[in-house]
């Protein structure tokens, strides 16, 4: 049996079989949910478009100044809460993919521990 640095091939063999499938499973998991993020952003700006040209229709039929400042107030008030949103979804997907990342880092064992502690946490045998 051939040895490296006291170390035997076979040995270095399953380490090295064991790091490249939790490199394999943490990168399809983090391609799933980068799709997940890209999938929320198209929508969102599917459902901006959408009220901007709703916003523009209701302008051009509306005659009256006022009526107008309040359909600009309305859409202002809207665009705010959509930014508070997006805000927090960003922080929510970075802190994701943060984690998702680190496990790259982590020792083999660990990422089975850490995915047994999370099935448990959620109800999940």
């Amino acid at each position: 049996m051939s040895e490296n640095n006291g170390v035997p091939h076979s040995v270095l063999a399953t380490a090295l079989r064991q790091r490249a499938a939790q490199a394999a499973a943490v990168q399809s998991e983090l391609a799933k949910k980068v799709g997940e993020i890209n999938q929320h952003w198209l929508e969102r700006i599917q459902k901006d478009s959408t009220e901007a040209w709703q916003l523009l229709f209701k302008l051009g039929g509306t005659p009256a100044i006022g009526e107008k400042i309040k359909l600009c107030e309305q859409w202002i008030e809207s665009a705010m809460k959509n930014a508070a949103d997006d805000a927090s979804y960003s922080l929510d997907s970075a802190r994701a993919l943060g984690e998702l990342e680190m496990r790259f880092f982590s020792p083999v064992g660990a990422v089975e521990t850490k995915a047994s502690e999370n099935a448990t946490e959620f109800g999940t045998p």
